[in-house]
């Protein structure tokens, strides 16, 4: 009987154990999928500085987006910028999303996207009033600070 029971008991206990492994493998490895290299997407060694109107504002982790309409040469463009999470602008001085006022022209310097297209990566933002935050993130291997 004994023995009926010890092999009953590792019948149920191997699977469980293998499904409770896999599950964990999965959410170990999630956060490294999940977040990406911004070199892959940004030129970090180049910056473009642009003048634009906000649009909108995605107040989100891991990372807050800004959306600028930029006119150059007759036309408008649509730019949607990439930045710090939340608590990353609050540490650059930037406190919350009443700070930012849609339909207000902002200055930003930022690295621009490997592939042409009208996004980047925030590197400096002039609020309307002259305020400048220098919001590079520290995981591109450039120098942050304000």
């Amino acid at each position: 009987m004994r023995l009926k029971q010890a092999l009953v008991t590792k019948a149920l206990v191997t699977p469980a154990l293998a499904a409770a492994f896999v599950v964990g493998l999965g959410y170990a490895v999630a956060p490294t999928q999940a977040h990406h290299a911004v070199q892959a997407q940004f030129d970090v060694n180049q910056t473009v500085e642009k003048k634009g109107t906000l649009v909108k504002i995605d107040w989100i982790n891991p990372h807050t987006y800004m959306h600028f309409d930029v006119t150059e040469e007759g036309a408008t463009t649509r730019y949607a910028i990439e930045s710090l999470g939340v608590t990353g602008l609050r540490r650059a001085g930037i406190d919350s999303k009443s700070s930012f006022q849609v339909g207000s022209t902002f200055r930003f310097v930022i690295n621009p996207s490997r592939n042409g297209s009208p996004t980047g990566l925030l590197v400096t933002l002039v609020f309307p009033d002259g305020r400048r935050f220098d919001v590079r993130n520290t995981d591109t291997g450039q120098v942050g600070g304000r």
